[in-house]
């Protein structure tokens, strides 16, 4: 199925802020490299601010597609340890320099944080229930060091090889506690 107009919007302001930064999203900016007229990015996104949260979105909506191919099923129909799992896999791979800046970029406003916090409540661990339970902990260790191998390339000077992230993300998915599974 061919993507909607809005779908290659965002794809294409994706695109844009992998290459260049945030900063390179404007109308001008969009409108050239979509073809798109401005007056049509603005049908879309009447604001700067409703086009991030549009990039926000779509990006969220990509995570959780994975997620859901990664456990078989929706958050709501798998375990604990399922859903955990399922992060551990969709986090194996490098993370983009768009995934990175959209995430740091959630930070700078309510809606953008929003939409992010809802895929983290149906998938991930629970942060304030770390402390109250050895399980809870161990699960939220497990999910950091998913996250940790995620942003590893960016905050390193070398990258991992495909057979080093294949080894890391099994020794990953063995310290899952078997708790809720």
């Amino acid at each position: 199925m061919r993507p909607s107009k809005r779908e290659q919007i965002l794809e294409t302001a994706v695109e844009m802020i992998d290459a260049d930064g945030l900063d390179a999203v404007t109308y001008d900016s969009l409108s050239q490299a979509t073809g798109v007229s401005k007056s049509g990015l603005i049908y879309h996104f009447p604001s700067r601010h409703e086009l991030m949260l549009g990039v926000h979105r779509h990006l969220a909506e990509e995570w959780e597609r994975e997620l859901v191919d990664a456990a078989g099923a929706p958050a709501a129909d798998v375990s604990p340890t399922a859903r955990l799992r399922a992060l551990v896999l969709s986090l194996s791979g490098s993370a983009t320099r768009a995934d990175l800046l959209v995430q740091l970029d959630a930070a700078s406003h309510p809606d953008f944080e929003n939409v992010w916090r809802e895929v983290d409540r149906r998938w991930s661990p629970a942060p304030e229930d770390v402390g109250s339970d050895p399980a809870v902990d161990s699960a939220y260790l497990v999910l950091l060091a998913a996250e940790g191998l995620w942003l590893h390339d960016h905050a390193h000077l070398y990258s991992l090889t495909p057979e080093q992230r294949t080894s890391l993300t099994e020794a990953i998915l063995g310290m899952i506690p078997e708790q809720g599974s």
